[in-house]
């Protein structure tokens, strides 16, 4: 998120060479990355305190829902800035 208002907010003002859509790209490939790394040491941790089986699955329940959490706020903050963006684009014509 941090990414995405910072560098995105540079691509709308044109101070680096990336593109606001590449920003975006660049934003959800690392958030879904981050979510299969915290998957795999979720379940590794799991695994590793019931001798090899998972018996509850509910931190997996909320990794979810975090995640979802996360993409929403993600989504919204894409949104404003294209908003921006888009109004920038407008006045400077």
């Amino acid at each position: 998120m941090i990414f995405q208002i910072i560098f995105g907010r540079k691509a709308i003002g044109e101070s680096i060479k990336l593109t606001f859509f590449k920003v975006c790209l660049i934003t959800f490939f690392s958030q879904f990355i981050f979510f299969i790394i915290a998957f795999n040491i979720l379940s590794n941790k799991l695994r590793a305190e019931s001798n090899g089986q998972i018996r509850c699955g509910m931190p997996f329940v909320g990794l979810i829902g975090l995640e979802i959490l996360i993409a929403i706020i993600i989504l919204v903050i894409v949104l404003v800035q294209y908003l921006i963006k888009r109004s920038y684009n407008r006045n400077s014509k």
